[in-house]
């Protein structure tokens, strides 16, 4: 029987340190609800502004803050889940 490694002991951790609120699939499920509320709440803001540069940099935002949530719970899920 082989030792556990690093990514082992990081993984029981980060398990562990999450236990306390649900687990790290009820955190990793409410983080992205967070990202989703505040994705719709930029992309509403670019919805009812009507001055076209402040309309496009909330645009942008919004697809910023849904990539960068996306690939943040993308690595998550896959460290946890390996």
């Amino acid at each position: 029987m082989k030792p556990p490694d690093f990514e082992d002991l990081a993984r029981a951790s980060v398990k562990a340190a999450l236990g306390p609120w649900g687990g790290a699939d009820v955190v990793l499920d409410r983080y992205e609800a967070g990202v989703r509320l505040a994705t719709n709440l930029q992309l509403s803001v670019a919805k009812v502004v009507r001055v076209e540069p402040l309309r496009s940099i909330a645009s942008t935002l919004a697809g910023i803050t849904r990539d960068v949530g996306a690939a943040q719970l993308s690595a998550a899920r896959w460290f946890l889940d390996a």
